[in-house]
Order: structure tokens, then C-alpha cells, then sequence
């Protein structure tokens, strides 16, 4: 039956002689449409699903534990993060104060050893540029 479809059909010349076609060729009209799980031509044997169960029969409850669990230790991780970045934030912002402070007393000084040398400065410590 295939050999008198091949024969009797008048497929375009332009297609690579190893081409398959899966849509209106001469298997899905003898063998009809393909059908999900199985290799076409190859028999009606056993399908994937037949040999171990459909996927959304595995353990749906075992998912959702272990989702749980994910999440849980997502969550505990997340809050180590938080602190750390805090404790991190708050030694930067003491080591920032400790050196205003110590640029500060290096200018008091050299304004006491050198007046000439020193700058006004604004309020936020830095000097205005002019002399």
C-alpha cells in the first residue's frame, strides 16, 4: 500500500531527496495522523507512560515537601544575607566617621604648623578651593 502512495503521488522537485515530510506524506496516510508517545512505524508497543506512569502521577505530595523545604532555606538565607549586608553597612559607616574625624584633626594641625597653607572649609569638611 505505501509503494502504490509513493508511486502514485507527484510530490515537488525541489525538496532534498532525504527530506521527511510529517504533514499529508505517504505514512500519515496509510499509518493516519501520529499519535503522541509513540515512534510512527515502529508498532503499538509500550509508551513511555504505559512503562512509568504519567508524570503527574510522581509524587506530587514529595514535590511540595521538598518545594517547602527549597523555600524555607531560601527564606533563612536571604535573612543571613540582610544581616551581614547590615553589619557590613554599619562598619562602613563607622570606618567613614573614623577617617572625617582623623582628616579633620590633620587639618587643624597643619593649619596650626602652616596658616598659610590653609584652605576654609564647608560644612561637610571639604575645602572650598580658595585660599
Amino acid at each position: 500500500m505505501i509503494n502504490e502512495k509513493m508511486s502514485n503521488s507527484e510530490g515537488p522537485t525541489d525538496q532534498p531527496p532525504h527530506r521527511v515530510d510529517w504533514k499529508g506524506d505517504v505514512y500519515s496516510q496509510v499509518l493516519g495522523n501520529e499519535r503522541s508517545g509513540y515512534v510512527r512505524g515502529l508498532g503499538l508497543g509500550p509508551t513511555p507512560s504505559v512503562l512509568w506512569g504519567s508524570r503527574s502521577s510522581f509524587g506530587n505530595v514529595d514535590q511540595e515537601d521538598s518545594s517547602n523545604e527549597v523555600v524555607q532555606r531560601l527564606e533563612h538565607d536571604i535573612t543571613e544575607l540582610k544581616a551581614k549586608q547590615n553589619e557590613e553597612m554599619n562598619l562602613m559607616k563607622q570606618n567613614q566617621d573614623n577617617m572625617q574625624s582623623e582628616l579633620l584633626q590633620m587639618r587643624q594641625l597643619m593649619c596650626k604648623y602652616a596658616p598659610n597653607e590653609c584652605m576654609p572649609q564647608n560644612i561637610n569638611g571639604t575645602s572650598s578651593g580658595t585660599r
